[in-house]
């Protein structure tokens, strides 16, 4: 199943401000959300409804409170990825994903990179994780190719490929799409 594109017009300011709270908070129960925001009980729970049916959030624990177990609620990676298009800090945000999601190192990579990916590299995370429910290389090397388009200083390539390297599964994976696809733009420069 996959998971309804987020645009502007479906995505209310409140659920704004809990994707945004639980980037920076880490996971939390509704109520938690609910004081952290100052906010009312009621909305804050339909907004989490909303997000959890968009895919952008899901239970990731509980906690206990007089012998009552309350679900804590954290991002999906399709919730990262709206939260760095909303402006959330990267840093804290890889910091939390590490621990989230420990075997998910194409996401961790693309956290790593989108300092010097910007919003662009934001988006097209976010379109493959709505389309196929998660990152793989491929997806870096689009990434890559959008950000090489515009202007890209050579110390800026550097500072990517020093990044990359620290992922080895992903560094030969985009390595291997850019050989690839440098062999097809040969020959189509060869066809002209």
């Amino acid at each position: 199943m996959s998971t309804p594109r987020i645009k502007r017009k479906n995505f209310p300011p409140l659920q704004r401000r809990i994707i945004l709270h639980l980037a920076k908070n880490g996971a939390q129960t509704i109520n938690e959300t609910k004081n952290g925001l100052k906010g009312h009980y009621k909305s804050t729970w339909i907004a989490f409804n909303a997000l959890k049916q968009k895919g952008l959030i899901k239970k990731t624990g509980a906690k206990i409170y007089r012998n009552r177990e309350y679900p804590r609620f954290w991002l999906t990676q399709g919730g990262i990825f709206v939260a760095l298009v909303e402006g959330a800090d990267a840093d804290d945000l890889l910091q939390r994903t590490a621990k989230a999601y420990p075997n998910e190192k194409t996401l961790q990579c693309c956290l790593e990179l989108s300092p010097l990916l910007g919003l662009e590299g934001f988006r097209i995370g976010l379109s493959a994780i709505q389309d196929k429910g998660k990152l793989d290389d491929s997806d870096m090397t689009k990434i890559l190719y959008a950000h090489a388009q515009k202007d890209m200083s050579t110390q800026r390539l550097k500072g990517l490929i020093e990044i990359l390297r620290k992922y080895p599964k992903e560094y030969e994976g985009t390595k291997k799409r850019i050989n690839q696809a440098n062999k097809l733009l040969t020959e189509l420069e060869s066809m002209i």
